[in-house]
Formats: C-alpha cells, sequence, structure tokens
C-alpha cells in the first residue's frame, strides 16, 4: 500500500478523533490530544538535542581547527549552566542548581521586555505621532489625514481609559468620563476586530479539514 495513501487514512482518522469532541470529552479526544502532545514535545526534544545541545557539547570537546580559544571556553559555559539545571532533580533546594535557572529567568525576562518594547511599543508610539499635510488636498491626502486624526484620538481615548481611574474621592470630570468611555469602545471594537481575525483562522483550518477528509473518501 502507497505510504502516501498510509498516511493520509492517519490523518484522517486522527482529524475524526479530534471532531469527535464536538460529543463531549471522551476517550478517543483523549488519545489525540495526548498523541498531538506526545509528538511535539518529542519533536520539539528532538531539535533541541540535535540542533542545540550536541553542537554545543561537540564544540566543546572537538573545536574545529580554526576556532578561536575564547570560543571554546564560551561554548563551556552553556553546558555548565544545563549541568546545573539537570542537578535540580537530585538537589531541588541546593543554591547552586538554582544559579542556572535564576539565569535563565532573569535573561528570558529581559529578552522579552527588550522584544515587546522594540518590537511593539515603541513602533506603535512612533506611529501614532504622523504629521498632517494641509498643503495638498486631494481625496486621498484628505482620506490619510482623517485616518491619521482617527488613529491618534483613538490611542489618546484608549489610554485615557487607562490611565485616567476613579480619583482618591470616585469622582472625574465629565469630559474625562467621555473620553474614557470612547477609549471603552475603541478597546472594544479593536478586540473584536482580533477574535475577528481569530475565527476567520480557525474556520480557514475547519474547512481545510473538512476538504481534506472529502478528499480522502473521494468525494
Amino acid at each position: 500500500m502507497d505510504i502516501n495513501l498510509i498516511g493520509g487514512i492517519v490523518a484522517g482518522l486522527l482529524t475524526l478523533m479530534v471532531f469527535s469532541y464536538l460529543l463531549g470529552a471522551n476517550p478517543l479526544w483523549r488519545l489525540a490530544q495526548s498523541l498531538f502532545v506526545g509528538v511535539s514535545v518529542g519533536y520539539v526534544t528532538l531539535v533541541i538535542l540535535t540542533q542545540v545541545i550536541a553542537p554545543y557539547i561537540a564544540r566543546a570537546i572537538v573545536p574545529p581547527s580554526n576556532t578561536p580559544a575564547t570560543d571554546r571556553w564560551l561554548a563551556v559555559v552553556p553546558i555548565a549552566l544545563g549541568l546545573l539545571l539537570l542537578l535540580r532533580i537530585a538537589f531541588p533546594s541546593a543554591w547552586p542548581t538554582s544559579f542556572g535557572l535564576n539565569i535563565v529567568v532573569v535573561v528570558g525576562s529581559a529578552l522579552a521586555i527588550g522584544g515587546a518594547l522594540a518590537g511593539s511599543i515603541i513602533p506603535q508610539a512612533l506611529d501614532t505621532m504622523r504629521l498632517l499635510d494641509f498643503t495638498n488636498l486631494d481625496a486621498p491626502t484628505i482620506a490619510r489625514d482623517i485616518g491619521d486624526i482617527v488613529l491618534v484620538l483613538g490611542v489618546i481615548c484608549a489610554l485615557a481609559y487607562f490611565a485616567f481611574g476613579a480619583r482618591p474621592n470616585g469622582d472625574r470630570p465629565a469630559p474625562i468620563r467621555a473620553v474614557s468611555a470612547t477609549g471603552r469602545w475603541v478597546l472594544v471594537v479593536s478586540f473584536g476586530a482580533i477574535l475577528g481575525s481569530l475565527a476567520t483562522t480557525f474556520y480557514a483550518a475547519l474547512i481545510e479539514r473538512l476538504q481534506f477528509l472529502l478528499t480522502l473518501v473521494g468525494l
């Protein structure tokens, strides 16, 4: 039997097992879920072993002929930290074993904050600082200026919803309440658009699976 046909049959059975969740949690769905998690974890583990851990160990033990001595010693650092993490299995409360975990948490947090600042917060803040062009009154320029104004006002209203909370006495000025209410609707529309795009992605995946099942049975 063709290997592609066997793979298609297995994929179709797994798809039906996942769809069986529509009838409620059942053993078939749990089996498909366990297979998915197990295969994902196994694949990630294999990639880490072959692409990260093994190359570092090989570079530290048998470095290439043109590798500087400093690079060889630097390759020992992640190996040592990895060994410290493995020692937590036998000595979970020892402070040397926590050193590697602390390094991972601190570096991961710093990378996450730096990525959020450089990839999201700063570009979005700079994108709201747009110049308005009133010298050219053609339709595209006017539409662009109106869009820029709406964008800036939407950002201000959304920030006002978070920044201008209740005063110590519980009261807020009427203009601040109006701007905050507008910012709330801006957030509602934004979240609705995000959920709509996610739903569209899910529907596309569902349609693709249904088409796959129909193709598999020859309809």
